[in-house]
């Protein structure tokens, strides 16, 4: 096509210089007006061919400041079937992943076009996702290990970020920060993705969406992503929605036993929404939910109970720290980085610090209690009572590092307390001498 066109062209151009060449030097009007007539029918073809590509497909080019963009027409359908066979892995990674984004641009650029392939998808009887996140690929990989060797008959290696996301100090510091992250340029999962495409393509059809697949998810990573869309969008129209799911998912769902990264992750979610909102409502729940069936501590129930209760928590906390029958000390440091966040002020708060900063088993982890001491309420009142609970395991132990310690910690207390007093006076580090 393009061909023919340049033909057409060269032959009209041809024609025309052989038409002038040919001509008397007339000046008629008639003269003129097949002259002009001809120019505009060269331009029009001239047009034509920088319109059109080589197979003869039309473009369209849009110019703005200068910037050429060039873009075809492909059916939304087309883009999606094409998605749904991309699986990044260690060696095609920033490839695969560099089509992904230009997919979902194309999909975004359809605007309403796009909804009804998109919806058809999120909205399938039995939905499926591809998790392009390295950590999603790295857990799939670990969870096939673990089946691998429990088939042979073989004891399931600890994968590292199973792990993590399955130890309650793991789950207790990660679900502090989940509803922190922000939008990155690539999704971490195909319908991630597709949420993004909805919600930037905006309008009344993209809430409807939203909300429907809302209704539908079972995942609580999906429920925290709409809840952030859908805030954006439509402002706290969905709020009551969004708890109402987290509520329903909360009480018909167990942590361990899942075999995605995400999914694995769907409580820890769910009470970062309950946080979010200060939601209090799930409390009495979530209070037998603090040890799992496998007698671990779920830190994400940790984190909500201390965050919503405040001091309140203390007790029960207290309780789960003192239970003979928990004993990975990592479930324990959980329980313990809520219980010493109200050191000086609850007495149970500080019966916990002392146990921790003279258990010596504990190694140099318990003296990341001591943080707790400088940290959160900082009323004079407060420090003060610090102050006296430090002088106490001071006097109760032998251990000169911790003294050192403990003394250092005392000065940065009186640096709180007097800090006009106090100024230009300087912080000595920790030594590195390693004497009891």
């Amino acid at each position: 096509m393009k061909q023919v066109i340049a033909i057409l062209v060269a032959t009209f151009v041809g024609a025309a210089a052989t038409f002038i060449l040919k001509s008397p030097a007339a000046t008629s009007a008639g003269f003129d007006a097949e002259k002009e007539k001809l120019k505009e029918q060269i331009a029009q073809l001239r047009g034509e061919l920088k319109s059109t590509d080589a197979q003869g497909h039309r473009i369209t080019t849009v110019e703005k400041e200068k910037v050429i963009t060039v873009t075809a027409s492909i059916k939304p359908e087309e883009i999606l079937a094409e998605l749904k066979t991309m699986r990044p892995g260690d060696e095609n990674r920033q490839q695969t992943m560099r089509r992904v984004i230009h997919y979902m641009v194309g999909l975004t650029d359809a605007g309403d076009a796009a909804f009804p392939a998109i919806k058809a998808f999120l909205l399938q009887k039995n939905p499926v996702d591809i998790e392009y996140e390295s950590n999603a690929i790295a857990f799939d990989r670990e969870q096939a290990a673990a089946a691998a060797a429990k088939a042979n008959g073989e004891k399931s290696p600890q994968g590292r970020i199973s792990g993590m996301v399955r130890s309650g100090l793991g789950s207790y510091f990660m679900s502090r920060d989940l509803l922190k992250q922000s939008r990155q340029l690539a999704p971490r999962s195909l319908r991630l993705g597709l949420l993004d495409v909805v919600a930037d393509i905006g309008g009344d059809p993209a809430k409807a969406i939203l909300a429907s697949v809302l209704a539908k998810t079972g995942r609580g990573l999906e429920v925290a992503y709409l809840d952030g869309l859908l805030e954006k969008i439509a402002g706290d129209t969905y709020r009551d929605q969004v708890l109402e799911t987290a509520h329903l998912l909360l009480k018909h769902t167990t942590s361990g036993d899942a075999q995605s990264l995400f999914d694995e992750t769907s409580r820890a979610y769910l009470f970062a929404l309950l946080v979010k909102y200060r939601d209090a409502t799930f409390v009495d729940i979530a209070k037998t939910q603090i040890i799992t069936a496998d007698g671990r501590v779920d830190g994400a129930v940790v984190h909500y109970l201390t965050s919503v209760l405040g001091e309140k928590a203390v007790p029960l906390l207290y309780a789960k720290f003192k239970d003979e029958n928990l004993t990975d000390e990592g479930d324990k440091m959980a329980l313990a980085d809520s219980i010493l966040k109200h050191v000086g002020t609850n007495a149970q708060s500080d019966n916990a610090f002392k146990e921790i900063i003279l258990n010596e088993e504990l190694g140099p982890v318990r003296f990341l209690a001591l943080a707790h001491l400088t940290g959160g309420d900082r009323s004079k009142i407060t420090l003060k009572n610090r102050q006296k609970l430090i002088a106490v395991i001071r006097n109760e132990s032998n251990n000169q590092s911790l003294k050192r310690m403990l003394d250092r910690t005392n000065g940065r207390i009186s640096l709180l307390l007097n800090p006009v007093e106090s100024k230009g006076l300087e912080f000595i580090a920790p030594s590195n001498n390693k004497d009891n």
